[in-house]
C-alpha cells in the first residue's frame, strides 16, 4: 500500500511539473510576476498579477491581487479539437465567467463571454515578452462599459 501511495505521488509531480503543450506553451513569456494598471473611466487602479503553468501544463494560471485584499483567478487552455481558447474567471466575491476565443494567435485574442451572458469581450494584445493590454468591454443593461488593462512584466 505504501508502495503505491509513494508511486501515486511520483505521478503527480510528474504531471504537476510536466513542459506545457501546444498552444498553451506559447505562453511561456507570461509566467512570473506583473504589475498591471486598471482604467475605467474615473476608476484607476493597480494590481499585481502572477502567471505559472498547472495541470501538466495544458492551462495558465493567473492570480491577481489588488489594494484592500482583493483578487481573482483566472485559468486559460486551448483546445485544438475544436481550435478554442477558453478562460474561466473566478472572482474573489464568488463569481465565475467564462470566455472563448477562436483563433490560432496566442498573442492576440478576442473573447468572448459565454457564461452567465454574453455581454462581455476582452480583447488580449501582446505588445512585446514584457508587456500587453486588455481591452473589457461589457453592455450592462444597454450602457456600454469599457476598460483598459496594461500590464508590464516585472523583470528586477
Amino acid at each position: 500500500m505504501r508502495r503505491l501511495s509513494l508511486i501515486a505521488l511520483l505521478l503527480s509531480l510528474l504531471a504537476a511539473t510536466a513542459a506545457p503543450s501546444g498552444q498553451v506553451a506559447a505562453l511561456h513569456y507570461l509566467v512570473g510576476d506583473w504589475t498591471c494598471t486598471y482604467d475605467m473611466g474615473t476608476t484607476h487602479m493597480t494590481y499585481a498579477s502572477t502567471y505559472a503553468y498547472y495541470l501538466g501544463g495544458n492551462w495558465m494560471r493567473q492570480r491577481t491581487k489588488w489594494p484592500g485584499g482583493g483578487g481573482d483567478e483566472e485559468t486559460v487552455t486551448y483546445d485544438p479539437k475544436r481550435n478554442l481558447w477558453t478562460a474561466v474567471v473566478l472572482e474573489g466575491e464568488g463569481t465565475t465567467t467564462i470566455f472563448t476565443a477562436t483563433g490560432s494567435d496566442p498573442n492576440h485574442l478576442t473573447y468572448h463571454s459565454v457564461y452567465p451572458d454574453a455581454s462581455m469581450t476582452e480583447k488580449f494584445d501582446r505588445i512585446s515578452v514584457t508587456k500587453y493590454t486588455l481591452h473589457f468591454k461589457q453592455n450592462a443593461g444597454g450602457k456600454i462599459v469599457r476598460s483598459v488593462d496594461l500590464c508590464v512584466k516585472n523583470t528586477g
